[in-house]
């Protein structure tokens, strides 16, 4: 092989590589998620991925601004990288010993997001689909005091997203319930609830449902809310 056809050689091998790792695979795999199916009920075809209500963009807002992404990524490796597909705490309900096996992230994961917080570290677990394992009054409750539902946890306490009130007649229904206050006294006539910020960033957390590419996402209360 003369120099100039390893020259040309080398220049379409250069090219070829990244163009097939950076375009052609991420495209089939992001065409391959995209999915059809009608509704038993209505005739309608939903499709996966599909928009994102309000709350989602509200609560990815405060997501941003709380720095959530330093600590927690959205991506589940692929299988080839880790065993994170049979983990049983980064997707649905499961146990170390039945564990249920999640599809590792796709592009299409993505889709409508204006950006996607893939995670700077994984210092805390991965959230891409904690809205299957826990209430919204859990993530309340772990949002004001991690400690009180790990003990061993590192995550930082939000509760600035929170505040005490005097209770006027009958306590709040978004009052949280597992939360001591400094005495019987103060637990009798105040309560801990949300600001509209907290509700946001639960409700976009109770979204986070990406193993699952069928069935709607479902908006939680004050699915207008805006957020500054």
């Amino acid at each position: 092989m003369t120099s100039f056809k390893k020259f040309i050689f080398g220049i379409s091998v250069s090219f070829f590589f990244p163009w097939l790792c950076l375009v052609v695979i991420p495209h089939s795999k992001m065409n391959a998620e995209i999915q059809e199916w009608p509704d038993a009920d209505t005739g309608k075809v939903n499709s996966y991925p599909q928009g994102k209500p309000n709350i989602f963009r509200q609560g990815q807002i405060v997501y941003a601004q709380e720095g959530c992404a330093s600590c927690h990524t959205q991506m589940i490796r692929p299988t080839y990288m880790g065993f994170e597909s049979w983990r049983p705490d980064f997707g649905k309900e499961g146990t170390i010993e039945e564990p249920v096996r999640i599809r590792e992230t796709r592009l299409g994961d993505y889709d409508g997001e204006r950006f996607a917080y893939l995670g700077n570290q994984r210092i805390g677990p991965d959230l891409s689909n904690v809205g299957y394992r826990h209430e919204e009054s859990w993530h309340h409750e772990h949002l004001y005091l991690p400690q009180s539902k790990r003990d061993f946890s590192m995550m930082p306490s939000f509760r600035h997203l929170y505040k005490k009130r005097k209770i006027k007649g009958q306590k709040s229904e978004y009052a949280l319930e597992n939360v001591d206050l400094e005495d019987d006294e103060e637990a009798k006539n105040y309560e801990i609830v949300p600001t509209e910020r907290a509700k946001a960033l639960v409700g976009y957390l109770m979204t986070l449902k990406k193993d699952d590419p069928f069935g709607p996402i479902v908006a939680t209360e004050n699915a207008e809310t805006d957020v500054k």
